[in-house]
């Protein structure tokens, strides 16, 4: 297992596989490590689609809860 952290400068409902796995930050605004498998996952953001790229396809690699791989997402002007 692995994990990965989700950027958006925003509160955003996170799907990853086409499951939703909560919101990208919590209660405070910290952004949350979320629990995946290693290997190739396709990540999009609920809400208005309002950015970019509109979902992104990557290969996760073995990352822990403390240092988790980073999938960022950027809010079009």
């Amino acid at each position: 297992m692995s994990y990965v952290v989700v950027g958006f400068p925003e509160c955003r409902e996170v799907f990853i596989d086409d499951q939703s796995q909560g919101d990208n930050v919590d209660g405070n605004g910290t952004p949350r490590a979320l629990l995946v498998g290693e290997g190739w996952h396709t990540f999009w953001l609920g809400g208005p689609s309002d950015y970019t790229p509109p979902s992104q396809t990557v290969n996760v690699p073995d990352a822990t809860q403390i240092k988790p791989f980073p999938v960022v997402f950027e809010k079009n002007a």
